[in-house]
């Protein structure tokens, strides 16, 4: 059984794939018959009963009624429209009606949820009160779990939330829900080689997955930001991650079960743009001999023993040669976890000093090795986390995958060696995997990627951002809202480049 299909993400698809391909292989051999149920509350079931060939069943759900409230003429700021219809609501709605109010990201709820506590404390002359949750991705276990608490008699729940909260979990009261019509979606620019992340319009299953969300224990009302027109032009389905995801760890899985991309049977196949970009990549990493020859290697086995991306799983194939690997299975495995740092509205300034003793003048890869070497050695890690402003929950994560890829890493043999002091081993380390995610410093004070020639700068959260500039830096994504930005960056040398990846060529000026 397999649910949640409308959230299409590349496992799933693959997996649809294999599944089918199970049923047919089991028809040829006379088998008894491999079933499968697939369910979801918003699928296209036109779409996945001709791929496998079947009708689709609608079974009606147990939901109660959604008033739905459309705004009347566009809305320039959603979150100054979802401000402006909160308070209308706090008015006007049952104080025991709860809130749940959608945006994009951390860093717009932690400031709206502040103007929400400052607006309620100047126009509270009554019996009445709010409280205001945030919920996002990097928030730690403990705060997130506040949401789901009841709160004191005569006060109203508000929750700002990412779309982690659309669908699989349900906040106790929420009655109404804001929808800003948008969300941070992660895509790949085969072309530039380089992850993107964008703030894009919601799809319309997305929306009513949101309205949903208001009439789980009772009926409700969904207020959306966003005209009735616009909704219109909205995509009718999200996306398939597989329509705009980096291949290249899709396509190593594939080619080591012994499947070719160009022939496996995808619910909806990727761009051969995209197929042909993982080719490229896997045969920098020397996973396969060519793109012409997509033969898996014996290199590219052994990439594929890791359950990471080939990139990050390349650091730890020639870790042991640059004599870091201890640091960089550290490393790794904290770069493959949620954010480990949390920051407090409340207090900022103590955050920001407690973040600050760990910070690395090389940059943040450095930075969060430092974290998280720490961590490693604490025995009171709770309070510790708590103390400096750090996810325990990330880092423990953190931990449980280190000592996984460890084990990995010992039943191939990799010598687990440490480079102490050396932390130019770490940095060229850090090339041989991530060498597509180069910057140049140039003239006018902005980045250029190697990859793809994107004008960048440094992330605000970054280390390094406001002070000086390196005039090369690997980083880790490229991230696109009113301009670019490099998210995790590390000064290197560019004598480095050619040194640990030859078939790079830097023009010096």
């Amino acid at each position: 059984m397999l649910d949640e299909a409308h959230e299409r993400t590349v496992n799933a698809d693959v997996l649809f794939g294999i599944v089918k391909e199970a049923q047919q292989e089991r028809r040829k051999q006379k088998l008894s018959k491999l079933k499968l149920i697939i369910t979801s509350a918003t699928m296209d079931i036109d779409h996945f009963g001709q791929y496998f060939n079947v009708k689709g069943m609608y079974l009606e759900g147990r939901t109660h009624p959604v008033r739905i409230m459309h705004a009347k003429q566009t809305q320039d700021d959603y979150i100054h429209a979802a401000l402006v219809t909160l308070f209308d609501i706090h008015r006007n709605e049952p104080i025991n009606h709860d809130v749940l109010i959608f945006l994009t990201g951390q860093e717009e709820i932690e400031a709206l949820a502040q103007q929400i506590r400052q607006l309620a404390r100047i126009n509270n002359s009554g019996p009445s009160d709010v409280r205001v949750f945030t919920l996002y991705a990097q928030l730690s276990q403990g705060k997130q779990l506040e949401c789901f608490m009841p709160v004191p008699a005569n006060t109203r729940k508000i929750v700002l939330a990412t779309n982690i909260a659309e669908t699989s979990i349900t906040i106790p009261g929420i009655r109404c829900v804001i929808d800003c019509g948008f969300v941070k979606q992660k895509s790949f620019n085969a072309s530039s080689g380089l992850d993107l992340l964008k703030t894009v319009r919601i799809s319309q299953a997305q929306a009513w997955q949101r309205s949903g969300r208001a009439g789980r224990d009772a009926p409700g009302k969904c207020y959306r930001t966003y005209t009735k027109q616009a909704m219109t032009a909205f995509p009718s389905a999200t996306q398939p991650e597989i329509l705009r995801a980096n291949l290249t760890s899709t396509v190593l899985q594939l080619l080591a079960l012994g499947i070719d991309c160009y022939s496996f049977d995808f619910i909806d196949a990727p761009e051969q743009q995209g197929v042909v970009s993982a080719y490229k990549t896997l045969e920098k990493l020397g996973g396969i001999k060519s793109v012409t020859v997509p033969c898996i290697t014996t290199t590219g086995r052994w990439l594929a023993q890791f359950p990471l991306e080939p990139r990050y799983a390349k650091l730890l194939l020639t870790a042991p040669s640059f004599g870091c690997m201890d640091e960089m299975l550290s490393l790794v495995a904290a770069m493959n976890s949620d954010n480990v740092f949390i920051g407090h509205a409340d207090k900022s300034e103590l955050a920001s000093l407690a973040h600050a003793k760990f910070q690395s003048k090389h940059g943040d890869h450095l930075t969060l090795l430092k974290v998280f070497a720490t961590f490693q050695k604490i025995e009171k890690t709770k309070i510790w986390c708590h103390d400096n402003f750090l996810n325990i929950r990330n880092l423990t994560y953190a931990r449980n995958v280190r000592n996984q890829l460890q084990e990995i890493a010992t039943r191939l043999n990799l010598a687990v060696n440490s480079c102490g002091d050396n932390l130019d081993a770490v940095k060229k380390c850090l090339i041989s995997g991530l060498f597509e995610n180069i910057a140049m410093l140039q003239k006018e004070g902005h980045y250029l990627t190697l990859s793809g020639r994107q004008k960048a700068r440094i992330h605000p959260s970054s280390v390094l951002h406001g002070k000086y500039k390196p005039p090369c830096i690997l980083f880790t994504e490229l991230v696109q809202t009113e301009q670019n930005y490099l998210r995790q960056v590390t000064e290197i040398s560019i004598e480095w480049i050619e040194e640990v990846v030859p078939s790079i060529k830097i023009t010096h000026k």
